[in-house]
């Protein structure tokens, strides 16, 4: 099995200079699930999913991480029957905020190179 941690398989992008609402280019959903992220080296950090696309979410953390890391990030969504289905990808993180209501961060992320089944599943949700 590949390192999923491995820097080969990272891609590059750049942001142009534009705002997070003008590089969003897939449509989102909101959702709220447990999430859990994992850094190279470090213990899962548990979060919750604020909303998902076909290319990434954002999850509410309980502290920042950098722009540009990878990770695993594990997180849950419905499926056609109502039940909880637990997914998983490699992710980049984007961007990380402060949040304006609550004492935790917006962790924006875009999944890098997301099996089929988590595409399929993230497809089927946003289209719902």
């Amino acid at each position: 099995m590949a390192n999923p941690f491995d820097s080969a398989s990272a891609t590059s992008g750049g942001n142009s200079g534009k705002t997070g609402a003008e590089r969003r280019e897939a449509v989102r959903r909101a959702i709220r699930a447990h999430a859990m992220v994992l850094l190279p080296g470090q213990p899962g950090r548990m979060g919750r999913t604020i909303d998902v696309s076909e290319t990434g979410l954002c999850i509410a953390l309980p502290d920042a991480l950098p722009s540009g890391v990878e990770c695993l990030v594990g997180f849950e969504l419905p499926d056609g029957a109502g039940n909880r289905r637990r997914l998983q990808s490699k992710a980049r993180v984007v961007h990380s905020v402060l949040s304006s209501t609550k004492d935790d961060f917006k962790i924006g992320m875009q999944l890098v190179a997301p099996p089929d089944d988590v595409v399929r599943a993230l497809q089927a949700f946003v289209r719902e």
